[in-house]
């Protein structure tokens, strides 16, 4: 696949742009710990004497709990209060299962470890019709996979994270918690409105018993979050849950129905896999940003101006006419391979195209209109029968240096 520049996305999408940073050595394991929510079987009652050990001791110097210099920005009043108190809970793991960092930990990993906060960029094969989910509750938490407002300041040692958000969205609050890192691929977690209000919830479950305890270790039993199901893989349900922000429909036999969806106004994403519908006009009052579909009947006019599709993998039974998806202004990425496309020329017209999938004869039949699409950043040659010497002349024909191509040879 040939790729010419890296995508500058919004702030509901994810950057490919640390695919180009280097990668910084590991940081040294000092402790072993428990995972995330692989928390001890003991039980007991309420907290007693044999865990109440000291904490950290704050430092001497009042500055320290003020790191706006190398943050860029102030902590929250309550996380800074906590700082006066102790100096991060040593790795006892007392903030939602999470270790609470020292104030020096937490500027170490805002500073030397900015890079890690951004969540990965995995390529355009993998990526292109990737999603951001919405927290909940919605509009909460900015759907992005970084931002240089989420501060760390407590670690699960997996790549997790919890966070004080102080650039929220629209109805957020600065100096919300929110749940950040490796396990979270789909989108920051909303945890609580505050440091203040999460430690409540704790001293509530620790009063009720909810907790169970080895030595320092202390493990909450947290409550469900209630935020209903985000995620459907399967048949569309006869109730459509109104939290639903995506479904993966497989294999299924006959046409499927998109009505019962509208019931879903948050729907980010809709694959159809192996199976065919014949309207996506219920489509056009939702919010699908990344959309598979395979359509009996071709007619994309549903979908003329809906300003949310980012992304569309198509496939088709009978002749297309992409035309409508000029006025589709947000769209980013197109899959075509399984299309039959009446006039491929019409791609030209698509300002905000970066990433397009083609067959060899596809290819061919838009670069002899004599134009490409003009943001075009990533180029993918589809088909079985393509070799390296195709996609080497695709590459020449998007005027890309090909001398330097890299190849690999072998089995696995």
């Amino acid at each position: 696949m040939a790729s010419r520049s890296a995508w500058t996305p919004g702030t509901a999408s994810r950057s490919p742009a640390s695919a180009s940073r280097p990668v910084p050595p590991p940081r040294p394991a000092t402790r072993s710990w428990p995972r995330r929510g692989s928390g001890p079987t003991a039980s007991g009652g309420p907290p007693s004497s044999d865990i109440r050990r000291r904490f950290p001791r704050r430092s001497p110097r009042p500055h320290s709990t003020r790191p706006s210099e190398p943050l860029g920005r102030s902590l929250p009043a309550d996380l800074r209060a906590l700082y006066l108190i102790a100096d991060g809970d040593g790795f006892r793991y007392l903030t939602e299962n999470y270790a609470w960092l020292s104030l020096q930990s937490l500027v170490a990993e805002y500073t030397d470890w900015r890079e890690w906060q951004d969540r990965p960029w995995f390529g355009w094969d993998l990526e292109w019709d990737a999603v951001v989910f919405d927290g909940t509750p919605a509009d909460t938490v900015r759907r992005c996979g970084g931002h240089p407002g989420w501060i760390r300041f407590a670690t699960g040692e997996d790549g997790n994270f919890l966070a004080v958000d102080m650039a929220p969205a629209r109805d957020g609050r600065p100096g919300q918690v929110i749940a950040t890192g490796r396990d979270f691929d789909e989108g920051p977690e909303y945890v609580a409105d505050s440091i203040t209000s999460l430690l409540g919830q704790h001293l509530e479950l620790l009063d009720k018993g909810r907790f169970e305890k080895v030595e320092d270790h202390i493990h909450l039993r947290l409550p469900d979050d209630g935020g209903g199901t985000r995620q459907i893989i399967g048949d569309i349900p006869a109730e459509v849950p109104p939290t639903l922000q995506a479904i993966h429909v497989n294999d299924v036999s006959g046409i499927v129905d998109l009505a019962p969806l509208t019931a879903a106004p948050a729907l980010r994403l809709l694959h159809l896999n192996r199976c065919t519908t014949a309207d996506p006009t219920p489509l056009r009052g939702l919010t699908v940003e990344s959309l598979r579909i395979a359509l009996v009947g071709g007619d994309l006019t549903p979908l003329s101006g809906h300003p949310h599709p980012a992304s569309l993998a198509l496939r088709t039974t009978t002749p297309v006419d992409v035309a409508p998806l000029r006025t589709s202004s947000n769209l980013r990425g197109l899959d075509l391979p399984g299309a039959d496309v009446t006039d491929l020329s019409v791609l030209v017209g698509l300002p905000s195209l970066r990433y397009l999938a083609l067959t060899q004869r596809q290819w061919t039949a838009l670069l002899e209109s004599g134009e490409e699409p003009s943001a075009l950043a990533a180029a993918r040659l589809a088909g079985d029968d393509v070799d390296f010497a195709d996609a080497l002349d695709l590459a020449a024909r998007l005027g890309l240096a090909t001398d330097g191509a890299p190849r690999a040879a072998g089995t696995l």
